[in-house]
């Protein structure tokens, strides 16, 4: 059995929010907006604009927990509203998304930011009242993504390199699942589709990655930004949801249990997890160049310490190691065994290599 999930509508392109008013009528009359506080000044023109439609504005902020999604569903059946749209990063998708469902309500999804494949996704991480991963929920996939590349670019380069991190993971993890017959999030195997939205999405990023990142830092949304926030949003989020997850994320997760990577993007832990996993298993060395060297001209980790490590801390590796590998890891998707042991090894063969890509 094969399955591929896929949001409902897809739009792009720079300026695309000024049709918001026709999309979301599409939809319902009635709209309840969940808005980042950090771009609802940026925002707010755009919804002011969509009358006949009735609008209510929530500003946003914060984590998704059980009990903030809980709140923004109430907020939004009260407001009789039967679309909720969510505008901002990963934290208000994710808080929408799971809202949206909780109300049963239609799902737009807005991203400000494209720093992750999650737009697209039906899945949202929970996280505690700590700030600590609790779960993830699967949900129902968007109605609606809506990505205004004009607004992407407004937004710090470092948000757009760690989408491109995350996207680049994309198509190394979902061929590991192929060759081992790996579950994707569905339970189920892969679709052809799923691995050549896969494919696209890394021959995008390395063949205009480096230009679009460029342009990005610049304010421009050239057909680079483009095409780049195309595969980071929309190919990668169908490769990764269809295609299946691997080491690089399984790493991520590992990352994820030193407090000082914290305030590194999930984007960037990936970047660095895909590149340590070029050191599970024999790879062409000529694979590892390109890599690592993309990686550090468009501004990602190539060395422990650009994420927080200290790659002379055995306990702080052995803790990645051990999360990495736990019952149940993506990294099992592999095609071959891994081990704890063998992780330590290539987080700290990564860092040797990636030493040569960055001097400071």
């Amino acid at each position: 059995m094969r399955t591929s999930v896929f949001p409902r509508r897809y739009v792009q392109g720079p300026g695309v929010l000024r049709q918001l008013g026709p999309e979301l009528s599409k939809l319902g009359k009635e709209i309840f907006a969940l808005v980042d506080k950090m771009v609802i000044d940026q925002i707010t023109p755009f919804l002011d604009s969509l009358a006949p439609l009735s609008v209510t504005i929530r500003p946003f902020t914060g984590h998704c927990t059980h009990k903030t999604v809980e709140e923004i569903a109430a907020e939004a059946l009260g407001s009789h509203a039967t679309v909720l749209v969510a505008f901002g990063g990963g934290s208000v998708l994710d808080v929408g998304r799971s809202a949206a469902a909780a109300a049963s309500m239609a799902f737009v999804s807005a991203p400000t930011v494209a720093a992750s494949d999650a737009p697209c996704s039906g899945i949202s991480i929970v996280y505690d009242d700590n700030g600590v991963m609790a779960g993830r929920l699967s949900l129902r996939n968007p109605d609606l993504v809506i990505v205004d590349t004009a607004v992407i670019v407004k937004a710090p380069v470092r948000f757009f390199a760690a989408g491109i991190g995350d996207g680049l993971a994309t198509w190394y993890e979902a061929d590991s699942c192929r060759r081992s017959h790996g579950p994707t999030i569905s339970g189920t195997a892969g679709t052809l589709l799923a691995h050549a939205a896969a494919e696209l999405c890394r021959d995008t990023i390395l063949d205009r990655g480096r230009q679009a990142v460029r342009d990005c830092a610049a304010g421009l949304a050239t057909p680079d930004v483009d095409a780049v926030g195309e595969a980071t949003v929309l190919l990668s989020g169908i490769g990764f949801e269809s295609g299946g997850l691997g080491a690089a994320h399984a790493i991520h997760n590992g990352l994820t249990m030193l407090p000082a990577t914290a305030r590194y993007m999930h984007g960037e832990k990936v970047a660095f997890g895909l590149l340590a996993s070029l050191f599970l298993s024999p790879r062409p060395d000529s694979l590892r160049r390109e890599l690592f060297s993309f990686c550090a001209d468009v501004g990602l980790p190539v060395r422990l310490r650009d994420i927080g490590c200290d790659g002379a801390d055995d306990a702080a590796l052995a803790t990645i190691a051990a999360k990495a590998c736990q019952p149940g890891a993506n990294i099992h998707n592999e095609p071959f065994p891994v081990t704890e042991e063998m992780v330590v090894t290539a987080l700290r063969a990564a860092d040797l290599y990636g030493a040569a890509y960055r001097a400071d």
